[in-house]
């Protein structure tokens, strides 16, 4: 069968592999792919004027049916509505950060490079779907959002069929001397090779993408060589046209101003997010804008400037938060802590300035930062010492899981609202009654200034918020409405308007 269906197929440009065909029978190639959708949200039209790339390459409409969800893409869109969340898909380019071999397995690393894997990534071709089938040396396409430390959230795994495919890595340049650079921790040789794009030359800080020929021998450690290309390119958006458009980019929060102004502001990977007093923020709050985060930021983007100016902020995850005592023996030293009786992973992206990954050496009042992926995995993005344990000073935040009024369960643990303070998402008061008309099951709320019973697993709330907005955003006027706009995000939909490539992460 996956002959045949190369048969049926254009050739593929050099360095990349058909993949997913395993995966795929004739007849689906027959199916017209009308629409893709971005981040869940953003559908546009796929037309017969619609080009499309992978890794800046050129493929045919009939390849790109074949990639379905995960990807990372850039969506270049006309006709665009004020939120950019409709138009007509002009080109859609999907993105791999990196191709090649796996250097380690705990954490799973490719070409040195950490990946931090959720319930959202999508897998393709890994046996029995289970990353812990991979061994070092096997070959994988990863396509994600860079974190500035170097770490790749993936949100598409695949396993690279073919041995002679160019390795690929995308990343920051550090280190540079002579012919010589890091990407992380991957060293890089560039002799023989001029780099392109580099304003006014290849330098420390800048964003590069490097193609290698497969290095024989190579291993963790060893220098990456045999380039046949450099390339200095944008991180965020590829080619924006020039002046202000309406855009979506989706990224990891690389830099927080200190102090936080008012409003808000922060930048992903050189691109200035700029908010407003009008800004709505979404699956959490402003609080929760934090280095490591990973969110979508919906607005006008300026490409001389390289600001977004938003007029909303999504969390791409249900931002959670824990703040209690905990035990040395709750730390699982470089795997996970207990807290409030959740068990809360650690990935190479957790953030860690007390040493509380390697453990603790006495009972400590811990605060975690983290996410909620679609399994209930709890991964930490952020952990804290909060000085003594303190019982009645603690915090809980997370999606309600049952309403019984007053009270309110989060993670297995009931709060109990009696004589709590209730506000909405912007901390203006609500009485207990208006509070529990918008309250629903799923919906992020936090318990503060309370008082936990880690026996009975109970809480007594001082503050109860209802940390998202229940009102959908109203769709932006005037400016940017029928014009040019820029997607950048994970593709969840790619196919026909009744789904034939159903999306794997709802």
């Amino acid at each position: 069968m996956l002959s045949q269906l190369r048969q049926r197929l254009p050739a593929w440009p050099q360095g990349l592999t058909l993949g997913l065909a395993l995966l795929c029978s004739a007849p689906l190639l027959a199916q017209t792919i009308d629409q893709i959708t971005v981040n869940g949200q953003r559908t546009f039209d796929i037309t017969a004027q619609t080009t499309f790339s992978l890794d800046g390459q050129s493929i045919s409409a009939s390849q790109a049916a074949l990639i379905g969800s995960g990807f990372s893409a850039q969506v270049a869109v006309s006709s665009a509505n004020g939120n950019a969340t409709s138009g007509v898909a002009n080109n859609v380019d999907f993105r791999n950060l990196v191709r090649g071999p796996i250097t380690a397995t705990d954490p799973l690393s490719v070409l040195d490079q950490p990946l931090t894997v959720t319930g959202e990534t999508v897998l393709e071709g890994i046996p029995g779907n289970d990353l812990s089938n991979l061994a070092v040396n096997d070959l994988l396409d990863v396509s994600g959002f860079l974190d500035v430390d170097g770490i790749i959230v993936a949100t598409r795994i695949a396993l690279q069929t073919n041995p002679t495919a160019d390795w690929k890595l995308f990343g920051q340049v550090s280190g540079l001397s002579g012919n010589l650079f890091n990407i992380g921790a991957q060293a890089v040789d560039f002799s023989g090779v001029s780099p392109v794009g580099c304003v006014p030359d290849l330098a420390d800080g800048q964003f590069v993408e490097l193609e290698a020929l497969p290095n024989p021998g190579y291993s963790a450690g060893s220098v990456l060589g045999q380039l046949n290309q450099l390339e200095c390119e944008d991180p965020n958006f590829t080619n924006p046209p020039p002046g202000t458009v309406v855009a979506s980019l989706e990224g990891i929060i690389s830099e927080i101003p200190d102090p936080m102004p008012v409003p808000a502001q922060f930048s992903m990977l050189g691109i200035t997010v700029l908010t407003t007093a009008q800004t709505e923020y979404r699956a959490g709050t402003v609080d929760d804008l934090d280095l490591g985060v990973r969110v979508e930021a919906e607005g006008f983007y300026d490409s001389a400037a390289q600001t977004l100016t938003a007029t909303e902020v999504r969390f791409v995850q249900a931002q959670v938060r824990f703040e209690a005592p905990v035990d040395p023996a709750d730390v699982n030293p470089g795997d996970s802590i207990v807290i409030m009786g959740s068990s809360v992973a650690f990935t190479p992206q957790t953030r860690d300035e007390d040493g509380i990954v390697n453990g603790l050496s006495a009972p400590t009042q811990v605060e975690v930062r983290g996410l909620l992926d679609r399994d209930g995995t709890l991964f930490a993005t952020r952990v804290r010492e909060r000085g003594n344990p303190d019982l009645s000073d603690t915090r809980l935040r997370g999606p309600v899981s049952a309403i019984n009024e007053p009270e309110l369960e989060i993670f297995g643990i009931t709060i109990d609202t009696a004589a709590a303070v209730f506000r909405d998402h912007q901390q203006q008061p609500l009485t207990a009654a208006e509070f529990f008309a918008l309250v629903q099951v799923g919906m992020l709320v936090s318990a503060e200034n309370s008082i936990y019973d880690p026996v009975t697993q109970t809480m007594v709330a001082g503050v109860i918020e209802l940390e998202q907005e229940v009102v959908p955003a109203p769709l932006v006027p005037g400016r940017g409405a029928g014009v040019n706009a820029l997607s950048r995000g994970t593709v969840t939909v790619f196919g026909t308007r009744d789904s034939v490539f159903s999306d794997t992460f709802e």
